[in-house]
């Protein structure tokens, strides 16, 4: 019960202070800006006489004169010189609050890994954006193993890994499934695992995938010394695509690649080493209509 109390306390320690009238503040800072009642008035859409009444008002509750009237026009008094800079910053604050609030439906940024958002994700877009019409889709690419929403626009993220995220809801969206995949010439001189000797193998990070499935398929570690190194999946895919040598890819990511016949997978041997993609985001965020169109979207295309 003191508990309650306590926090009932603290949240109506605001209204328990006199705030100025705000309407007149707002009036205030259009009146110095203008440098007259007359054209302040212009400013807001009231008459000359309006702004008058609402400076004086404010003046009455602070005790203490704001400007000094003359023919050509205002004047700050000390007074009003050091309220000016507060007001200012407030109202500046306070509307960026509010544009923050009123455009949060009209924008939704996804942050995803390259080789994911190049492979998949991209040729789907349209349809996305179809289901959002009134929604500023932004992509951003990142190949981040944990999901961070902290100090971040970002409004949902997919992520690989094993689902097991604190602060966050995480939806599975396909697991990983891995294969080696080559240029149609590559392909041509693969018979059997063993013949992967005579190649370079393009790997990626991390670096246990090639050794699972050369161990799965029989065929000694050493073959993976052979080849080349990078820091993306993509890169080693794009680097298989000119018969570079033979990376090992994802399927769900490489069926366009495979159909359209630029990549080639020469064994059915597959490994899964327990990763998937998941979409994840803010539990805060599960209701917004924006989320719930694009998990049901996502889940839709992954099933």
């Amino acid at each position: 019960m003191d508990a309650v109390h306590e926090t009932h306390g603290s949240e109506t320690h605001l209204f328990h202070r006199r705030l100025p009238p705000l309407h007149g503040i707002t009036v205030f800072a259009a009146a110095a800006t203008a440098g007259s009642f007359s054209r302040a008035g212009e400013m807001l859409f009231v008459t000359q006489g309006a702004v008058s009444r609402q400076i004086q008002q404010l003046e009455k509750y602070l005790g203490c004169p704001l400007f000094i009237r003359h023919k050509r026009g205002l004047k700050l008094t000390t007074e009003g010189q050091s309220l000016l800079p507060v007001v200012e910053d407030t109202l500046s604050r306070l509307a960026s609050a509010c544009d923050g609030l009123r455009t949060i439906g009209q924008v939704l940024v996804l942050r995803m890994p390259p080789t994911f958002t190049a492979r998949w994700f991209l040729p789907l877009l349209p349809e996305l954006r179809a289901l959002l019409p009134d929604v500023d889709v932004r992509i951003t690419t990142f190949d981040a193993w944990e999901p961070e929403f902290e100090r971040s626009d970002v409004d949902a993220a997919v992520v690989q890994g094993r689902g097991a995220w604190k602060d966050v809801q995480a939806v599975a969206l396909m697991p990983e499934v891995l294969t080696p995949v080559c240029s149609p010439v590559l392909a041509a001189r693969i018979t059997t695992p063993a013949d992967l000797a005579t190649l370079p193998l393009l790997h990626c990070e991390p670096l246990d995938a090639w050794p699972r499935w050369l161990q799965e398929a029989g065929v000694g570690r050493k073959t993976t010394r052979r080849g080349q190194t990078f820091d993306t999946l993509e890169l080693a895919l794009s680097a298989a695509t000119r018969g570079q040598g033979v990376a090992i890819g994802d399927l769900n990511l490489v069926r366009e690649s495979l159909r359209d016949g630029v990549l080639v997978a020469p064994f059915k041997l597959t490994i899964d080493q327990g990763l998937s993609y998941y979409l994840v985001y803010p539990p805060e965020r599960a209701q917004q209509p924006k989320i719930r169109i694009l998990r049901e979207w996502l889940i839709s295309q992954t099933a």
